[in-house]
């Protein structure tokens, strides 16, 4: 993985709304350059880095539910139990998205 993925990664949890959809969309599309041809079934090297490509997108699916929930719970009263629950979860998503990338 590269240095600019992972400080994107690495970005998320301290990000904006904007920026997490500016993140996540830059990720969508690294993704969407890797040509995968090589079936899943392939124990080669590249179908194993093809078999993370759909968990990774997954989780970028799960990063911007997230972020939207988020927005939500930024304009309404938050207890700090809630937002310190929150922070976990987009912790624990960018540690997997992460490790992904570095699959990949």
């Amino acid at each position: 993985m590269t240095g600019e993925i992972e400080n994107l990664i690495d970005e998320l949890p301290h990000a904006s709304s904007r920026r997490v959809e500016e993140i996540a969309s830059i990720l969508e599309g690294v993704l969407s350059d890797i040509e995968c041809n090589y079936p899943i079934e392939d124990d080669s090297d590249t179908a194993y880095e093809c078999q993370n490509i759909p968990i990774a997108k997954e989780l970028i699916s799960l990063v911007r539910a997230w972020n939207e929930s988020d927005e939500k719970l930024r304009t309404e009263d938050r207890k700090s139990e809630d937002w310190d629950r929150r922070s976990k979860v987009i912790n624990k998503l960018s540690k997997e998205l992460k490790t992904r990338f570095n699959q990949i």
